[in-house]
């Protein structure tokens, strides 16, 4: 059903030449698939950034009225100074938070799957600024517990994935990476016990899949980052060279996007 409604918009703006409608609000859209409004609205991420896991930084400490907050090369946030990643680094499109959130929301809560295309595209973009692109051989999209995935009826990480390997013409490898246990919700979890419940909840059962390639690992949003450090364990486990991070949103709820500057100290 998800893959009829997509190929019928496909069909009626390439065939039949119809206007192609923005995916968030139905207004006019450019050929990304989401109009310049609902793009504006979007907290997109920019530097000065974490060089680990994409986040944004933000500097602690005085520093002169107007001068924008700079950060030495390589720097990375308080979360990633603190844990060892399996992945080699993330990027993500935007900060979780206002638009993007709400797209994701839409997206996987409310089935609103014509959100696939624009987002994919964005994260297909990023993935080409930072380089992953070009070092990746194959596309392997974070799994859904078979639960999870039988109640929600689809997985939102394999649908970004699917259109995100098409548009950086890199090969979906779908079995590469299955959930053997359902992790339950993480969301009122700190740091450390998202990680600990996560880690070692994937495996790859098809190593050859994976076998001495460049992965670009894909899912919707990263939060601690415990999900993505437990996907790429088992992919490295299995043999893969590295492991690349790529979602839509990236979340800064805490306090790990905050460094201190030179000489400062916390109030």
């Amino acid at each position: 059903m998800i893959q009829l409604s997509r190929f019928r918009d496909f069909v009626d703006t390439v065939l039949f030449g119809r206007e192609l409608r923005c995916a968030s609000c139905g207004r006019i859209a450019d050929r990304s698939g989401m109009c310049s409004q609902c793009k504006e609205r979007i907290a997109y991420v920019l530097p000065p950034i974490c060089s680990l896991c994409g986040t944004p930084l933000r500097l602690l400490g005085p520093k002169t009225r107007g001068e924008p907050a700079s950060n030495p090369e390589n720097q990375v946030c308080s979360g990633c100074a603190m844990t060892r990643h399996y992945f080699e680094r993330a990027r993500a499109v935007a900060v979780y938070n206002g638009a993007a959130r709400d797209h994701i929301h839409e997206l996987k809560y409310r089935a609103r799957t014509e959100l696939v295309a624009p987002l994919a595209r964005m994260m297909a973009e990023v993935a080409i600024g930072d380089g992953m692109a070009g070092e990746c051989q194959c596309v392997v999209p974070v799994p859904l517990h078979p639960e999870k995935a039988a109640r929600r009826g689809f997985n939102q990480a394999q649908l970004l994935a699917e259109d995100v390997g098409r548009l950086l013409g890199i090969p979906l490898e779908v079995k590469a990476l299955q959930r053997q246990r359902s992790a339950g919700s993480q969301t009122f979890l700190d740091r450390r016990d998202r990680r600990a419940n996560v880690i070692q909840a994937f495996l790859c059962p098809f190593p050859a899949l994976v076998s001495q390639r460049n992965v670009l690992l894909v899912d919707d949003v990263l939060t601690s980052g415990a999900t993505a450090d437990g996907c790429s364990r088992a992919l490295l486990m299995a043999g893969a060279a590295k492991v690349y991070v790529l979602t839509f949103g990236v979340s800064v709820a805490d306090e790990r996007d905050w460094f201190e500057a030179p000489g400062s100290s916390r109030a």
